[in-house]
């Protein structure tokens, strides 16, 4: 099962650290799908978004985004605190084939390109599926701090998604590199990760009211640090739907995985689901799943019995104002060798439109953690995270969009020790 992301950030990276907020949450706004050219006010005619750059059948997005963040707890420390400012640019560009409109008119409605997987659209009606797609990414990240200058880094981004509907049939391929530097929350330092998933998508009709959909992923996470275990995971999801109602949709579900790790720490998995999808519209989508984890070890430890969830509600609250409340429960492989961890979590965002061109966001989550040893004499311990963000984000004009503003971290852990950290940041992202 792949590591279920914090609100409005990447997947596994984001979950126990804190840097990785600025760094994924920057990357993905910029190099959303074909995203940052017009406010949400103007035309949805594709024409008026096509780039003036092409390469074949693809349209060229070339990015820049340069921002400036003041940090007071770079390392995450509990004690000794390393305060710095950093710079950070991000050049990037995407190229885009196939039914554009579709990604534009994704952006209009408030709603994320991931929505455009199989198992989305399979239970949308034929007429609403977007044709076919080819998108390519890739951007750079430099990270230049001002006094600890040993923290500089280059890192990488890519990322190739293709999207193929037919009749019956929808596929799809996502494939995505990530090689990042940044704060380790539990370690007290900053390390490289290199992060790779690669999912296989599939979802068929079988009926008006029946489909399937299948997904076979894998993904890898390896750390440059001693002390810090990756591991790579291999996993399949399939689930049956049926239309219980006008865009009501229930489902169950199996998940089986391997989670491949060090030091004879291998481990199976096997998740039983039950969910409940319902879309009225762009007004309110509401996507949710129950179930439990069965869970084996390869050293000989007792399986393991345990609850997982995953919850969101996205509504338009009124014109121009849209609420997502979120929830997950999931087990991992850890960082640490030698353990598990268990992740409970809520989000809730606010996004207001203030005028044309002024958006103003608000977001707070809670993060309980449990580790779990799964060598030696049995331990547990737990820490829990409060996190906030409040942004402003502003179009200066067509190409130039501009973001201010500061989040804080509070963790607090009798293991690992209290901490918090306070971030403020500002942004210019240039987009064609």
């Amino acid at each position: 099962m792949l590591p279920m992301p914090r609100a409005g950030c990447d997947r596994h990276l984001a979950l126990r650290t804190w840097m990785s907020v600025i760094v994924a949450f920057s990357f993905l706004r910029t190099g959303s799908l074909v995203l940052a050219q017009n406010d949400s006010s103007s035309t949805t005619t594709w024409e008026k978004e096509a780039s003036e750059l092409r390469l074949g059948p693809f349209d060229l997005h070339p990015r820049l985004s340069a921002g400036l963040i003041y940090d007071d707890n770079l390392l995450l420390a509990t004690a000794n605190k390393e305060a710095d400012a950093e710079w950070v640019i991000h050049p990037g560009i995407q190229a885009v084939a196939g039914d554009k409109a579709a990604l534009v008119a994704y952006r209009d409605q408030n709603t994320t390109p991931a929505s455009l997987s199989p198992g989305n659209l399979i239970v949308q009606e034929p007429e609403d599926r977007p044709g076919k797609l080819f998108i390519l990414d890739y951007g750079l990240a430099f990270q230049i701090f001002d006094r600890y200058t040993a923290n500089n880094s280059i890192d990488e981004f890519a990322s190739l998604d293709l999207l193929w509907p037919m009749a019956r049939l929808i596929l799809a391929l996502k494939q995505d590199y990530q090689l990042q530097k940044m704060a380790i929350i539990e370690a007290d330092q900053r390390t490289t990760i290199e992060y790779i998933p690669t999912t296989l998508s599939a979802a068929y009709q079988v009926s008006d009211k029946t489909s399937v959909e299948s997904d076979l992923r894998r993904f890898s996470i390896n750390y440059d640090s001693t002390g810090l275990t990756g591991y790579t995971e291999y996993s399949a999801e399939n689930w049956l739907n049926y239309e219980v109602g006008q865009n009501l949709h229930a489902s169950i579900g199996l998940l089986t995985g391997w989670d491949a790790v060090t030091n004879h720490q291998d481990q199976t998995y096997e998740q039983f689901r039950a969910r409940a999808r319902y879309h009225y519209t762009e007004k309110l989508i509401f996507d949710a799943s129950v179930g439990g984890e069965l869970r084996q070890f390869e050293n000989g430890n007792p399986q393991a019995l345990s609850p997982v969830f995953d919850a969101s509600l996205e509504y338009s609250l009124a014109e121009g104002t849209w609420l997502r409340v979120a929830g997950f429960r999931q087990q991992y492989a850890a960082i640490f060798n030698g353990y598990n961890y268990a992740t409970t979590a809520a989000t809730v965002e606010v996004r207001q439109r203030i005028t044309d061109r002024c958006t103003a966001n608000f977001s707070v989550g809670y993060y309980n953690v449990n580790y779990t040893t799964i060598t030696g004499p049995s331990m547990t311990h737990t820490d829990r995270d409060y996190l906030g963000k409040i942004d402003f984000e502003a179009k200066i004009f067509r190409h130039l969009t501009g973001e201010i503003y500061y989040q804080f971290l509070d963790r607090q852990s009798h293991f690992n020790g209290d901490l918090k950290d306070n971030q403020t940041g500002l942004r210019l992202t240039l987009s064609y």
